[in-house]
């Protein structure tokens, strides 16, 4: 177990990064016309690829309670609350682990924060067609914050999913049984599901927040590697 030092030190790092990746994250935030116009490119690209299947999964999903509750609890739950559950298995279980994740999380949200800049889209739920399942109150994990903090135009790329898999990933490996190394990859599926059936994000938000998180987390765990072997990477 890391000394009680070592624990106040990542704690900073956590709170540091989050009050960064937020604070930026709001600071870049886009206004409507730009951000309605790059969602309809986003749209545009997914009719020509065959991919743009957001409306018929919700029309699917609001037709049974169930799946609507459940995609809302995944959205709400296995993101934040899993998030932070799952780095303190990890700092309690591997250290190894721990330090992968952290540094993907905090190199692809860096990346993520200029895309928002770059290119703010509207989420589904703020165009014609849709309807946003996830309450605001939900969404704040209700704690009544003013929307005003928030970036609301932050849907490219999806970290919901990119971030929840990663940490499902890292989770896993501290597992030996593959039956549970399997078992903990679900909630990334159901974020996965949800972050389209609610609204929230569109199918390439997704592709490309995976996308980041994963290369991250792979050039993380290969950096640990080669410093195993004796090797030095730059920088």
């Amino acid at each position: 177990m890391p000394s009680p030092g070592v624990a106040i030190r990542e704690i900073l790092i956590a709170l540091t990064g989050a009050v960064v990746y937020f604070g930026v994250r709001v600071l870049v935030e886009g206004g409507p016309v730009e951000s309605t116009r790059n969602a309809e490119r986003i749209l545009d690209l997914e009719r020509a690829l065959g991919i743009d299947v957001e409306r018929e999964a919700q029309d699917f999903v609001l037709a049974n309670d169930l799946l609507r509750a459940l995609g809302n609890l995944s959205y709400v739950w296995l993101h934040w609350p899993l998030l932070i559950t799952v780095m303190i298995w990890l700092y309690r279980r591997s250290r190894i682990r721990f330090v992968q994740l952290r540094n993907s999380l905090l190199a692809s949200g860096s990346a993520g924060l200029v895309l928002f800049w770059v290119f703010p889209a509207a989420p589904p739920r703020f165009m014609p067609g849709y309807e946003g399942t996830v309450s605001d109150a939900a969404r704040r994990h209700y704690l009544d914050y003013p929307l005003s903090w928030t970036n609301q135009y932050a849907s490219f790329p999806s970290f919901h999913i990119g971030w929840t898999l990663i940490a499902c990933l890292a989770l896993a490996a501290t597992f030996g049984s593959p039956r549970r190394q399997t078992f903990v990859l679900i909630p990334a599926v159901l974020v996965g599901l949800a972050v389209v059936t609610t609204a929230n994000h569109y199918v390439l938000d997704t592709v490309v927040g995976a996308g980041l998180a994963l290369l991250a987390y792979a050039y993380f765990g290969r950096r640990h590697e080669l410093s195993t072997i004796g090797l030095r990477t730059p920088g």
